[in-house]
């Protein structure tokens, strides 16, 4: 008996080793050059292996460079869900910017290629979009980058130390001209402003104790009287990306999914701009997301802040980080519905009218 368990065993260990698949095999069909392309990690459990391109790396500071990454999908599964190439072999290529030393990374375009590298879309993120991101310590993006930081540890413009220059803040001084009464707003609403949309001027109605419920409780401010809490708000949204964070639309069999990014510009008492820097003045940039599958839910991802003197990113922090960003709200409160109803990012889905 023992004989015969040993021979079962035996012969499953033959088995697995005879049909065990390599990268050789998964790589079979891929039509990538390996000459350049070379390969960072082979993701088994989501079936893509992940290139760089060792032509494309571009040393633009030290510790900085840009890159342009592919992975190749040879199975039926894809880390984006509503890929348009979905159960067949594909390849994903994007260019990145990359930061070693604030651990940051920065989108510049994306691409989606069949089996045969034939474009099926493809996308140049504008320069207001192209912001810097938190990289994970545990992503494939973070392999990517130590895997070519590793190529360039003997370039000099790469590993050329820079001490850091502590510089002022410069403050805008001059006193404005005095006015009574609210300014106009800048534009009408609907109107477009390089890849933001106006979605009208708007007021806050107290301080919730999360930056969703702030967002989501404001109303448009349709008086004109001199008043506190004011914004000036904004939407950017791309029919058809890919759904990401503060990107995207997509629908499916049980409903439809939405994302884009609010902007949020406080004003003063007479509905101007501010001219100081921190972030109480600061413009505000939402990564918001919602859909239905049944009932309506919308989410904050993101939230940034930027200077508006010196147009530096004061804040960078997802609702993963840090609770004050969290929150959600449903339909099924009638209370809720009449919140949402008003809010910028639903506001900002009804002008988008990409929901079906």
């Amino acid at each position: 008996m023992k004989k015969l368990m040993l021979l079962v065993m035996l012969l499953l260990t033959v088995c697995s080793s005879a049909f065990a698949e390599s990268i050789d095999d998964v790589l079979k069909d891929c039509k990538l050059d390996r000459n350049h392309w070379k390969v960072v990690e082979w993701s088994k459990a989501d079936h893509f292996v992940r290139f760089y391109d060792s032509d494309s790396v571009s040393v633009t500071g030290p510790g900085q460079f840009e890159v342009i990454i592919n992975d190749y999908y040879y199975g039926s599964t894809c880390r984006k869900d509503n890929c348009a190439q979905l159960g067949s072999k594909h390849y994903h290529i994007e260019k990145w910017g990359f930061n070693t030393a604030n651990a940051t990374g920065t989108l510049r375009s994306f691409s989606l290629k069949d089996a045969n590298q034939e474009t099926v879309d493809a996308y140049e993120y504008p320069t207001s979009m192209q912001i810097a991101t938190d990289i994970n310590k545990k992503s494939i993006e973070a392999k990517t980058v130590l895997k070519i930081k590793d190529s360039l540890k003997n370039d000099k413009e790469f590993t050329k130390e820079v001490k850091p220059k502590q510089e002022p803040v410069p403050q805008n001084t001059a006193p404005l001209p005095k006015i009574t009464g609210l300014v106009p707003m800048p534009m009408a609403i609907g109107a477009v402003d390089g890849e933001w949309t106006y979605m009208g001027r708007y007021i806050q109605q107290n301080n919730y104790p999360t930056i969703f419920e702030w967002e989501t409780r404001m109303r448009p401010y349709t008086g004109t009287a001199e008043s506190t809490g004011l914004y000036d708000v904004y939407f950017n949204h791309r029919h058809g990306l890919p759904l990401s964070e503060g990107q995207g639309c997509h629908v499916h069999e049980t409903g439809w999914s939405y994302a884009c990014v609010i902007k949020i510009v406080p004003l003063d008492f007479n509905g101007r701009r501010y001219n100081q820097s921190g972030t109480k003045f600061g413009t505000i940039l939402l990564s918001m997301g919602g859909g239905t599958k049944g009932l309506f839910s919308a989410y904050l991802s993101r939230v940034r802040i930027f200077d508006n003197v010196t147009h530096q990113m004061l804040v960078n922090v997802t609702s993963r980080e840090n609770s004050s960003v969290s929150g959600n709200f449903h339909d099924y409160d009638r209370d809720i519905w009449e919140i949402r109803s008003n809010s910028p990012f639903y506001t900002a889905m009804k002008i988008s009218n990409c929901v079906p």
